[in-house]
């Protein structure tokens, strides 16, 4: 289906006119795309937009992709119409004809292509000259999430790459782009006998401004989570050719608590010695560590407590209770998570399902142990997301995959709405990946996560660190030198600053002058009667809608609506509670939460919630 798009001004001579129908010359958009998986930046026009329900049942039925540019990449964004992984098995894949003659290339619906790229197989073919060339992520310098499976993506190619050493890839002021879904019946976008260019926007977009990695407030907690595989020795002790890389790295980040993954052979009081060294402590300080056979973590504030996740053998999650009410005026129980790697998703979602259910038996009086109402609930690691999206949803909305097991489904904040995924970038580049292999047929990925309950505390300063991508002036102010990140590991080390939350504490997106106003809202509509409550929601798009009612502890009380209803239309829609619980007892009077999970067509999700009190 083709629609109206701006075209560059100038003469169209008649030929062109008539062929409109069947091919379509994209405006250029030049746009500061920050690839973190999100897809907000993405404001101009989508460029093409395909009929729904033209692919194989059940599989890929490609319904838009849309295109932009900076001065060092083309984006893409396009959307599957299904759940994928875009580096798991698949068989879609992507052609670009970059000099716009169909003459050279590989020939494919009507267009010559010097690069194939087969995402299933995380391999592509560069054609130049007649001949071809096998390329991989690391020479087009591909970047692509989300890590985990998803209906949407965005993907990075750098303009400049030269696939065979020698041949740069793009040629000409634009390219042809052809998506397709190679089985029998599959779908493609643009359809047969259609083509899709692009023309590039050299309208200059500015570098991002370096982010300091100073703390924006003297009293800010700082954590971060670096999986750090290349610090110690395999026999014990530590590397001696990777400690001062660590330590220029630490001592530039300064973080008061700090998570790490893959220590096996050092036990916790080695760890802490290792960073006193680093970081050495003032009068009356030190440095606290607790450790299983892979997680350690390490903080300037005492531990109280301290309960390992090892339900199945090779799990590595540890959760420790921190005195942070000094700085913060609330305790911390923090997961250091490293979950399993690789195809392991029901390892992972167990593990997941594991954390939850101690964020819900910490929040409820009894059980194996009991915080403080208001107490920060955190999860830091690598938690090698790059499989099933459900793990992150359950560990964001407590929505527990094994319920037999693990227990029902909760709130996790203490509001009852979802804990926060930060997502930031790095400190000068905007992309937000936190592994790179370039020896890996994968591709960078978002694997190191920082999740946290915002309803206590409230999200300061936040960066990705990676020196490689710094600029020497940068580099030289903070005394790090290029390789150090590199040197001590494959991951880079993700940090967050957190302070008390006050009522006008906001904090805007990475890489975004303001924060988007939200498309979706709920709000108490008044009582409509002793004993029930309305609600009113409202949708600025399509969504599928889920709401569920909890208790100030963060205890799920009743459903009014779930995700498996059918979707809603834009517009106001009202909701109603009974006051009965989803046993079907007459829930007592007091404050309870309303939360909402709205998921739109493109997979978007947005979370918030809204207090209510019943009266009986």
């Amino acid at each position: 289906m083709l629609h109206p798009h701006r075209i560059r001004s100038g003469f169209l001579p008649i030929f062109a006119v008539v062929c409109l129908a069947l091919a379509r010359l994209a405006h250029g958009q030049a746009a500061p795309i920050f690839l973190d998986g999100r897809f907000a930046d993405w404001t101009g026009p989508v460029e093409w937009t395909d009929p729904a329900g033209d692919g194989t049942p059940g599989g890929i039925d490609l319904t838009s992709i849309d295109l932009a540019n900076d001065g060092e990449n083309l984006f893409l964004r396009f959307d599957c119409g299904t759940e994928i992984g875009l580096q798991a098995t698949n068989n879609l894949v992507l052609y670009l004809d970059t000099d716009q003659n169909a003459a050279t290339g590989t020939a494919i619906s009507g267009i010559g292509a010097e690069l194939k790229w087969q995402f299933g197989v995380r391999s592509g073919t560069f054609f130049r000259a007649g001949g071809s060339t096998t390329v991989f992520q690391d020479e087009l310098r591909m970047r692509q999430l989300p890590s985990v499976t998803s209906r949407v993506f965005e993907v990075a190619i750098g303009r400049d790459v030269r696939p065979d050493g020698t041949n740069l890839l793009f040629t000409g002021a634009g390219v042809r782009v052809l998506l397709r879904h190679e089985t029998a019946g599959g779908d493609q976008a643009p359809n047969t006998g259609q083509t899709l260019t692009y023309l590039f926007d050299p309208t200059p977009v500015p570098p991002p401004a370096p982010i300091a990695l100073g703390r924006f407030n003297a009293a800010d907690v700082r954590l971060t989570a670096w999986n750090v595989v290349h610090l110690e020795q395999s026999a014990g002790g530590w590397n001696a050719a990777v400690t001062p890389s660590a330590d220029r790295v630490l001592s530039a980040l300064d973080p008061d608590i700090l998570c790490f993954e893959e220590i096996y052979a050092n036990s916790a009081a080695q760890t802490a010695a290792l960073v006193e060294s680093f970081l050495p402590s003032g009068p009356g300080e030190a440095w606290y560590a607790r450790n299983n056979t892979d997680a350690q973590i390490v903080s300037r504030f005492p531990v109280l407590g301290q309960w390992n996740l090892d339900g199945t053998a090779g799990d590595h999650n540890l959760a420790v209770l921190l005195d942070t009410s000094v700085p913060l005026g609330r305790q911390m129980l923090l997961v250091g998570a490293h979950m399993f790697c690789c195809t392991n998703d029901a390892g992972r979602q167990a593990e997941a399902d594991r954390m939850m259910a101690l964020f819900r038996d910490a929040k409820s009086p009894g059980g194996a142990l009991t915080v403080p109402a208001g107490t920060i609930l955190a999860i830091a690691g690598d938690l090698n997301l790059v499989g099933f999206a459900r793990q992150l949803t359950t560990l964001r909305t407590g929505d527990i995959a094994d319920e037999a097991t693990f227990g029902p489904d909760f709130g996790p904040d203490w509001d009852g709405s979802p804990l926060t995924d930060v997502v930031s970038s790095q400190t000068e580049k905007r992309l937000a990946y936190t592994w790179r292999s370039d020896t890996s047929s994968f591709g960078p990925g978002r694997l190191d996560f920082c999740i946290y309950s915002d309803s206590v505390v409230a999200l300061a300063n936040h960066f990705i660190l990676y020196t490689p991508e710094m600029s020497p002036a940068q580099r030289t102010l903070y005394g790090v030198q290029a390789n150090d990140v590199t040197t001590v590991s494959d991951h880079l080390p993700h940090t967050a600053d957190f302070r008390t939350r006050t009522a006008t504490d906001t904090v805007n997106p990475p890489g975004a002058a303001t924060s988007q106003p939200p498309w979706a809202r709920l709000q108490p509509a008044g009582s409509p009667g002793r004993g029930t409550l309305a609600a009113r929601l409202a949708l600025d798009r399509p969504a599928r809608v889920t709401v569920d009612v909890f208790d100030v502890r963060g205890t799920a009380v009743a459903s009014l609506r779930t995700g498996t209803d059918p979707a809603l239309g834009t517009g106001a829609h009202r909701l109603y509670w009974d006051g009965r619980t989803n046993r079907g007892v007459r829930a007592p009077s007091g404050i309870y939460v309303l939360r909402l999970l709205a998921e739109d067509t493109t997979g978007m999700l947005l979370a918030t919630s809204t207090k209510v009190t019943l009266v009986r």
